[in-house]
């Protein structure tokens, strides 16, 4: 039993010995994400444990050479951790609070406020860059056509009629979701019997179509701040979306130049 509870009490002192260094490690982990050198750490915590010492017997706790403790000693002042005291020709340095830490903190928080206006104008002046993103396949462009019912705005198509034949499952539950949302549409697209069809059909208050003689082969969406360039090919449709509110205005003065001359 004596045995057992030696063993036990062992076992608690090693457990404590190891918090105690973890919990230093983290402590000079810190103090070097605050800016201190590893040896500069070294010196400070080696102060704390003093108080008022001499650069000998700082340099031995530190276990560092006394030149390189008098320098770090000399840095440390500069900064603001350290002071000393001259006694009979000698002199004695010490830790200042470590609340100086926080202090230096909130100073460093109050300096980045005071300046954040500046800062933030400075971003904003710049034109953002355009966010390009490509899909492929069918199951790919798809996800375009779901960021047009999440934007929940507006969307003018110019058209190839070959996407109603490409899509023709996924569309029809696209244009139900779309008149739900009373998302309204502009279609230019090219002048066939189908498409004049399905203008036919479709609801004024959703959708308002016109035609042009030319053949249209790449299919062209603008909603919100973006862009959408479609291909319909057998094997290899792919979908291009540009977010850009520059190159969505662009295409919108595109799309009322040719809708004019649509008919």
């Amino acid at each position: 039993m004596k045995l057992c509870c030696r063993k036990s009490t062992t076992q608690r002192k090693t457990y404590i010995v190891e918090r105690s260094k973890d919990r230093m490690v983290a402590v000079e982990e810190i103090l070097i994400e605050l800016g201190l050198s590893d040896k500069e750490v070294k010196v400070y915590l080696a102060l704390l444990r003093l108080g008022q010492s001499s650069v000998t017997v700082v340099s031995e706790k530190a276990n560092l050479n006394r030149v390189t403790t008098y320098d770090i000693l000399k840095s440390l002042i500069e900064q603001g951790y350290v002071s000393y005291a001259i006694k009979e020709g000698i002199k004695y340095f010490e830790a200042v609070d470590p609340r100086r830490f926080l202090d230096e903190l909130k100073e460093r928080q109050e300096k980045v406020s005071s300046v954040m206006k500046e800062l933030e104008g400075m971003k904003s002046s710049l034109k953002e860059k355009p966010k390009i993103e490509m899909y492929e396949e069918i199951s790919g462009i798809k996800s375009i056509f779901q960021d047009i019912l999440n934007e929940n705005k507006e969307a003018w198509f110019i058209g190839a009629p070959k996407m109603l034949d490409r899509m023709e499952f996924y569309f029809p539950h696209f244009i139900k979701q779309k008149r739900k949302q009373k998302i309204f549409s502009r279609v230019i697209t090219s002048d066939c019997k189908e498409m004049r069809e399905y203008r036919k059909t479709a609801p004024k208050t959703a959708m308002d179509m016109r035609f042009v003689d030319e053949e249209i082969e790449i299919t062209k969406i603008i909603y919100g701040d973006k862009v959408a360039f479609l291909t319909f090919r057998e094997h290899d449709s792919i979908g291009i979306m540009i977010g850009s509110k520059d190159v969505s205005d662009f295409e919108r003065t595109m799309f009322e130049i040719l809708w004019k001359r649509a008919f």
